[in-house]
This record gives structure tokens, C-alpha cells and sequence, in this order.
């Protein structure tokens, strides 16, 4: 309540006090809560006006800012909202109640803002589940298919106000876009502009924005440490596949966590990785690669492989692995996910890893 106000308030109550003998004390009582709220104090307007029912009908100004502030009323003030995407732009006239998701990482970045999907497709094969380190925050969300194959019966059966996708699903937009209003997001984009969308689409631009400052906090202080200790040590990313190694860039999407976020060396064989994300070689050119330090990604769809790479004399040959600087880590969690939750438990397991490292 600013002194005008303030002022105009004490002056109406204490004439008030004068004209009405019996309500003298009351209204002076009023008139200190209403001058505590003024500057400061903790008692609640509400709480003041609770003694008589006529005032109770008039809010005072201290009630009606703090009504005009809470969280409610700020995402209602968020809207309408004009979202650019892929395919054109789309007003929001209202926060979506009914959010159908076809990539998992919206899944992570809508409940690091306090919201969450009603559906949500699974990355993997069919028979997958949801990230476990999400599956105590879903609650009912529905299952929407795979992330390569949607289940069109699934999201009509949720009946979304709003649907949440890729261009990863391109072939799929007609039919989705005809269920539901559709947003779709370049699947390449850094997290931190799906993030902002994703605040927007739900009115929590302020907590997503907590959420990215967080991030960038926490790798500030890691890259510090990670740089003490490694020194000129280079890292490299891989991951075995039926067709070859595959060897990560530094364009790629957790490339760029490990050697942007986080400042980790890149080796020279990396470096010439120019015109993709990533390469395919041959077992027999994994010493090739040279560097320090190896994050091995595997899980259940390319286990055997994995096995394959790790038994094989030329992997074993490596001063890295000889010297316990190769570590395992999931090639789901590191690669499908890619919202902030996702992406924080990444950051910390490489750099627990290479911190913990002889």
C-alpha cells in the first residue's frame, strides 16, 4: 500500500470511528492491521476483516494486490499468448488443461516447472516405460504410443487441448494437428528455448527461468573444478551400434553438455567432426579417437554390442581403459530425454566420474 492510499485509508476509518461510538475500538484496531500491511507487517488483510461481515464485502487495496499476485492470477494474466513454432504460430487464450506430449523431453521440462502432461509418449521400443527418474511425478499420465510411432487412437482418447511435438514426427503432423491445436518445436533446439516455450505455453516463465539460471549456476562452478583437475585430458563420447562406433561431436546435443557447458577438452580426432553430430567407424578405429578419458553409452537396445566393444582387444588396449578412465553410462538418459532434469543428473554423473578419476 503506497502512503497515498495509506493515508486516504486511515482518514475514512478513523471518521468512520467518530460517527460510530461502539465501533470506535474495532475500526481502530482496523486501522493499525491496515497501516502494518502498509509497511510491512504480516497480518493479512483477510485476517483483518474477518470481525465484521460488511467489511469483509469490501477488500481493501492490500487484499486486492495480493489477489492480483498470486500464482493463479499471474498465469491467468500470462494469457493470451501467441506461440511461434515450426509450423506458423498459435494463440493460447487460456493456460492448456490437457497437454498431449510426443517427446519425453517435454515430459521432463513441463514438471521442472511445477506442470505436467496429461499423455506422453515413451521413448524406446514399444514395451518401454517412463524415464525412472521422472515415474514418481507422472501420477495417471497416459501412455501416447512411442516416440518413432504415436498412437493416434491414444491422443484422441485424451482429448488434448493442446499437443506438444517434434519435427521428429513430421510424417505424423497432418493426422495429430486435426486431433488438437498443435505446437511443433525443432527437435535440435537448445533446451533452454524449449524451456522458455514451455514456460510460456503454461504461464511459468518466471520458474522456468529459475530452473535454466540453476543450470547455468551449477556448470559455472563445476567447469572450475573439472578444468583443475583435468587439465589439457581430453573426453570422448561413444556408443556402440550394430553399424559401427558412433562417435559424438561437439554439435551433438550431450557433445555440447560435455565440451560447451562444461569446458571438457575435445580430442583432435573429435574436433574434425565438422559437418555432423556425429561419426560411425570400425572397431578397429576406436584407438583412433586418442582421448583421455571415454563416456561408454549403452542400454537394454544396444547391450550386446556394448558387450562386444568392451570385450575386445583393441578397447582393451587403450591407456584409458587400462587405467579405469572409461565409464558406463545410459545411453537413454543421456541421449532421449534432454529436458533440465534430464540433464542436470548428466552433469553430475560426468563430472562425479572425471572428478573421481585417478
Amino acid at each position: 500500500m503506497n502512503r497515498a492510499t495509506k493515508r486516504q485509508a486511515t482518514g475514512s476509518k478513523i471518521n468512520a470511528a467518530q460517527k460510530s461510538g461502539p465501533l470506535m475500538v474495532w475500526m481502530l484496531a482496523l486501522v493499525l492491521v491496515l497501516t502494518a500491511c502498509g509497511s510491512g507487517g504480516g497480518t493479512s488483510a483477510g485476517t483483518a476483516a474477518q470481525p465484521s461481515a460488511a467489511a469483509s464485502a469490501e477488500p481493501s487495496p492490500a487484499s486486492e494486490t495480493q489477489a492480483q499476485t498470486s500464482p493463479e492470477a499471474q498465469a491467468a494474466a500470462a494469457f493470451p499468448v501467441t506461440i511461434q513454432h515450426m509450423k506458423g504460430e498459435y494463440t493460447l487464450t487460456g493456460k492448456p488443461k490437457v497437454i498431449a506430449a510426443l517427446d519425453v523431453k517435454f515430459v521432463d521440462q513441463l514438471i521442472a516447472v511445477g506442470e505436467r502432461p496429461a499423455g506422453s509418449v515413451v521413448a524406446g521400443a514399444k514395451d518401454a516405460k517412463f524415464p525412472e527418474y521422472l515415474s514418481d511425478q507422472l501420477g495417471e499420465v497416459k501412455v501416447l504410443g512411442t516416440r518413432d510411432e504415436p498412437n493416434l487412437e491414444a491422443i484422441v482418447a485424451l482429448n488434448p487441448d493442446l499437443i506438444l511435438m517434434t519435427d521428429f514426427q513430421e510424417q505424423v503432423y497432418d493426422s495429430v494437428s486435426k486431433i488438437a491445436p498443435t505446437v511443433v518445436l525443432d527437435f535440435y533446439e537448445d533446451w533452454r528455448d524449449t524451456l522458455a516455450t514451455i514456460g510460456t505455453i503454461t504461464g511459468k516463465q518466471a520458474e522456468a527461468e529459475v530452473v535454466r539460471q540453476a543450470y547455468e549456476d551449477k556448470i559455472v562452478g563445476l567447469r572450475g573444478q573439472l578444468s583443475a583437475k583435468l587439465g589439457d585430458e581430453t573426453v570422448a563420447l561413444i556408443r556402440p551400434r550394430p553399424e559401427g562406433i558412433r562417435v559424438h561431436g561437439p554439435e551433438h546435443r550431450t557433445g555440447s553438455i560435455l565440451y560447451e557447458d562444461l569446458g571438457l577438452n575435445v580430442p583432435a580426432f573429435v574436433q574434425e567432426i565438422k559437418d555432423d553430430t556425429s561419426v560411425e567407424i570400425s572397431m578397429e578405429r576406436v584407438a583412433d579417437i586418442g582421448a583421455d578419458h571415454y563416456f561408454l553409452l549403452s542400454d537394454e537396445l544396444f547391450a550386446k554390442e556394448a558387450e562386444v566393444l568392451a570385450s575386445s582387444p583393441v578397447w582393451k588396449s587403450l591407456d584409458a581403459v587400462k587405467n579405469n578412465r572409461a565409464y558406463n553410462v545410459n545411453s537413454t538418459l543421456w541421449i532421449a530425454y534432454y529436458g533440465p532434469i534430464a540433464l542436470n543428473i548428466i552433469v553430475d554423473q560426468a563430472s562425479e566420474a572425471l572428478l573421481g578419476s585417478h
